[in-house]
């Protein structure tokens, strides 16, 4: 029987490309006119800092850690970090939260697991902080008994160590989770090498992944 749904969060229950974007595009703007830099400068320069620190850190949540792209690339345009990195962190993630779109589907499931007593937990990369804003952002917070990042775990998806995270904490089998992601390498197989179950998320099922999702737990339901 499932008795927990475990999901994953970006591009999963909201469009992250769009508040990506929009995020970017004011961070661009503002960066720009504040050290009179093209918007090429600040694109090369910027993704040169992303790229450094994923490279520097491997696999783990603290490579996408805003706050360190922003010092990086301060320092790369001869800036002081300490005075602009957390101005520019926080206009990236204040237009990134306003612009989150939640898939049509999400609130109907979650209010059906509810209903079910079947438990929700979160399994996301990225650093805690910012996914704790993220859920409350969008509302979501209050239907999640447990979550784990990858800052949390050591390890992004699909390593082990972030589902042993994330079962050692929740009072369920493997077998008794089911877990929903965008990413088939991550999310299903990372999932299923742990003895999960798995359900794949795509953009186009947005709409209807609510009964896509529940029909999956009724056929595995049946089969106990």
């Amino acid at each position: 029987m499932i008795q927990g749904v475990v999901f994953d969060l970006d591009n999963t229950l909201y469009d992250y490309e769009v508040s990506h974007e929009a995020a970017m595009e004011a961070l661009s703007e503002y960066a720009c006119t504040k050290f009179l830099i093209t918007k090429e400068i600040f694109n090369d320069f910027f993704e040169k800092a992303k790229l450094d620190i994923k490279k520097q850190l491997g696999n783990v949540g603290a490579s996408h850690n805003r706050m360190l792209y922003m010092q990086l690339f301060l320092e790369q345009i001869g800036e002081k970090p300490v005075i602009y990195a957390l101005e520019l962190y926080d206009i990236y993630w204040n237009t990134f939260l306003k612009n989150m779109k939640v898939f049509p589907y999400v609130y109907r499931l979650f209010d059906e697991l509810r209903n079910r007593n079947i438990s929700i937990f979160m399994l996301t990369d990225l650093t805690a902080c910012i996914q704790h804003r993220k859920l409350k952002e969008i509302k979501l917070d209050e239907y999640i008994n447990i979550i784990v990042s990858s800052e949390e775990a050591g390890a992004e998806k699909p390593a082990k160590i972030a589902f042993e995270r994330l079962l050692s904490k929740v009072k369920y089998d493997p077998d008794e989770l089911l877990m929903i992601g965008d990413s088939l390498v991550k999310d299903i197989d990372g999932a299923q090498n742990c003895g999960l179950n798995a359900l794949h998320f795509r953009k186009e099922y947005q709409n209807d992944m609510d009964k896509r999702s529940l029909d999956f737990i009724d056929e595995i339901n049946k089969l106990v």
